[in-house]
């Protein structure tokens, strides 16, 4: 998949995802990409006004004079759910011909664990349900896709929304992780 956040939006908004905008991690700090100003964090917006909207992602994504477009990210609530998974163990799983035959977007990106942020691979489902509460992102969380930038780390898509027909459900990624426990 080809690194346009504006692609991705869409792409996500086509399977009825709210989008939220997010900002650029520039020269240390947060940037709205269109007015320039720094912000504290990636969210420029709270995720309930996050939109399913393809005309207003498109407005979202107006460029700035220097062409830098904003961010994006994915509210992840009652429509979806996200799950944590330690990316050699994720890498494993994708390769697995039952994950291909019916796989889900999976980005990696940095999540803080104890202070530290630490790369994890991020499996977006329609639900959570079957699944480790430990690993299972809060209801209401926003995931940040490529090309978002968190804390000078690229996100990057381990499996794309393009190559998935629809997210995956807890129970089927469930028994996909016992399956595969024995091999990674």
């Amino acid at each position: 998949m080809n690194g346009d956040g504006l692609t991705t939006a869409l792409e996500c908004v086509g399977r009825g995802w709210a989008v939220v905008p997010g900002a650029r991690w520039v020269d240390d700090a947060y940037v709205d990409p269109v007015t320039g100003f720094e912000r504290d964090s990636l969210a420029l917006c709270p995720p309930h006004k996050g939109t399913s909207d393809p005309e207003v992602v498109r407005r979202w994504w107006s460029s700035a004079d220097n062409g830098v477009t904003r961010s994006v990210l994915v509210v992840v609530g009652p429509a979806l759910s996200a799950v944590a998974i330690e990316p050699d163990r994720a890498r494993t799983l994708v390769e697995w011909e039952t994950f291909r035959s019916a796989s889900t977007p999976v980005v990696l990106l940095p999540l803080p664990v104890a202070g530290l942020s630490l790369e994890f691979a991020v499996f977006l489902l329609a639900s959570s349900e079957a699944l480790d509460d430990e690993v299972v992102l809060p209801p209401d969380a926003t995931v940040p896709l490529p090309p978002a930038v968190v804390e000078g780390y690229e996100a990057r898509w381990l499996v794309s929304p393009a190559e998935c027909d629809a997210p995956m459900f807890g129970p089927d990624l469930a028994r996909l992780l016992s399956e595969t426990s024995g091999h990674r």
